[in-house]
């Protein structure tokens, strides 16, 4: 039997957690489709907070990605918000009958040290060789061009300080604030009794243990807006999308209870960490001491903290429950073939933990962990075949998803 692996609570988290990097078969910029999918119905949103935000007087226009991974789907929505901020500022030409002198415009894309920046630099180059002008001119005068903003990246954790002081004036996140900082120290504690022994993740444990999650997740919060509120410019804004969770009175219920079958990192991932323990590739120590660390707030504990740090106004803040990322009648497709719809599955979960699961336990036992989920989801879709109903009811891409946009508040004098 594989003796137990180096615990991830025993190193830096912010070194090791990442999306996979690169282009290959199971890279984030390959299984990122249905995060970037959802992400686009949300440029309505994203074109009213650049409405909301203050104009600086001048330059530079400061644009931050808060978890831009490695960089195909932060570059499609960076590029969208300049090219909503090139309008406000044509617009506001029009309006005025004369030209609007238009900042220049800097792109911090920031992330964990552990992160592929290397594939978002080789992006960045490639659009900024293809790119195009997304603004003409005004009375013939230049205003502008998308393809003109500059680009900084930084590897650094977001719930810490890592830009000057209100140089920000608009940030974006999506689909990163939901990533704790670190692990609860006694969930990962054999002597303790807040030990999640059985399982790698909270969904349906101790609501003991929930609640150890959640104090480190509000604190993370807490950190995360205090910073943001230093880093931004009065009229700045914030624009971040989450998971979230309905059951705002029960950490542990992170997906609704009946939803647990159906959820990516629930039931069939546990019964994969069941199958690897039991073929004799792990120990049960090297699955107890292994927790995803990803906590799902609610709306209220995040309204919660945002009225704490008391720098924001709170623009939009909207719970969408059961909420999927994959259309439904392209799902239901997917689903009448078993086990190519395995393979995605299990890619696609991969591309999110396998970096923080190949620290844990290495590479080989990584690989054979993904080889018993596929089998695990391969069953279980395999047993909906002949109950359309049944079918209907398997969400695997539904969840609760909160978005918040949030307003710097105007410094007094």
């Amino acid at each position: 039997m594989v003796k137990s692996g180096m615990q991830v609570t025993d190193m830096k988290l912010g070194k090791i957690i990442s999306m996979v990097g690169g282009d290959g078969e199971f890279s984030y910029q390959r299984m990122g489709v249905l995060q970037a999918s959802a992400i686009k119905t949300l440029e309505p949103l994203m074109a009213e907070a650049v409405k909301q935000m203050s104009l600086p007087k001048q330059g530079p226009l400061h644009i931050a990605d808060f978890g831009c991974s490695t960089g195909r789907n932060s570059i499609s929505y960076i590029n969208f918000i300049v090219k909503c901020i090139i309008d406000r500022y044509l617009e506001a030409s029009e309006n005025n009958g004369h030209v609007t002198c238009m900042p220049e415009m800097l792109v911090s894309f920031m992330d964990l040290p552990g992160n592929d920046f290397n594939n978002l630099v080789q992006l960045l180059a490639s659009e900024a060789k293809n790119a195009k002008d997304l603004a003409g001119s005004v009375n013939g005068a230049n205003v502008g061009r998308a393809s003109n903003y500059f680009s900084t990246m930084m590897g650094g954790s977001f719930y810490n300080r890592l830009l000057p002081k209100e140089s920000m004036h608009f940030v974006i996140s999506t689909f990163s604030l939901h990533w704790m900082s670190q692990i609860p120290a006694a969930v990962t504690d054999p002597n303790s009794p807040l030990y999640n022994k059985g399982r790698s993740w909270i969904l349906g444990s101790d609501p003991a243990i929930a609640r150890e999650f959640a104090q480190q997740s509000m604190l993370d919060l807490d950190n995360f807006l205090s910073s943001r509120a230093v880093e931004m410019a009065p009229g700045g804004i914030v624009f971040a999308y989450f998971t979230s969770r309905q059951d705002a009175a029960n950490p542990e219920n992170q997906t609704n209870p009946e939803c647990h079958d159906c959820c990516f990192v629930g039931t069939d991932f546990e019964n994969a960490w069941n199958d690897l323990i039991d073929d004799g590739v792990i120990t049960v120590e090297t699955r107890d001491t292994f927790n995803i660390p990803m906590y799902r707030r609610s709306k209220e504990e995040v309204e919660a903290s945002i009225i704490k740090c008391g720098a924001f106004d709170i623009q939009y803040l909207q719970l969408w429950d059961d909420y999927s990322i994959c259309p439904q009648d392209e799902l239901m497709h997917m689903l009448q073939f078993p086990k190519s719809f395995a393979t995605f599955l299990s890619a696609w979960v991969r591309a999110m933990l396998g970096p923080i699961m190949e620290a844990h336990m290495g590479r080989h036992n990584t690989d054979e962990f993904y080889v018993r989920y596929q089998r695990c989801i391969t069953a279980r879709v395999t047993s909906l075949l002949s109950n359309p109903k049944a079918q209907q009811k398997y969400k695997i891409f539904s969840t609760s998803f909160l978005l918040v946009v949030l307003k710097r508040k105007v410094l007094s004098t």
